[in-house]
């Protein structure tokens, strides 16, 4: 049965237009809820329109325990051939200099498969994930600031 738009709904998913989307993560979740979303997650981003960008607010990912660092590890093995070819980048919203110095020392040691920038703000991760957008010839309606 397809599934229904409700579906394809969850509370740190928004899109902001077709293309572009935000992921923000809560201070803090258990393992059940991330697994929920992840499964969410592998459910939505097929139906999404390539390429995509997006804007992840790590939130609480700075937070994680041993058994939610490893969903989301295999999570990233599992899409990583999708991403490769459909994911424009992912702008990573880090808050504080500390969260950006450890996002930095994570993708030093697994980078992801696809174009990423650690920024300061939401306003200059849209920005970022607009131009990646933009070198791969989708041109968005809005403007970004």
């Amino acid at each position: 049965m397809p599934e229904s738009d409700a579906d394809l709904t969850h509370p740190w998913f928004e899109p902001i237009e077709p293309h572009l989307y935000l992921q923000r993560y809560p201070k803090r979740f258990t393992d059940a809820e991330i697994r929920d979303f992840l499964a969410f997650m592998t459910r939505l981003v097929p139906t999404l329109p390539a390429p995509y960008a997006w804007i992840v607010d790590t939130g609480g990912l700075l937070r994680t325990n041993r058994a939610q660092r490893k969903m989301l590890a295999e999570y990233g093995e599992a899409t990583a051939a999708r991403d490769r070819v459909d994911s424009a980048g992912a702008a990573i919203l880090a808050h504080g200099a500390i969260a950006r110095g450890l996002v930095k020392t994570a993708y030093l040691i697994t980078p992801p498969v696809y174009p990423y920038a650690i920024v300061a703000t939401e306003a200059e991760g849209e920005r970022w994930a607009r131009a990646q957008l933009a070198a791969r010839g989708v041109q968005l309606g809005g403007a970004g600031e």
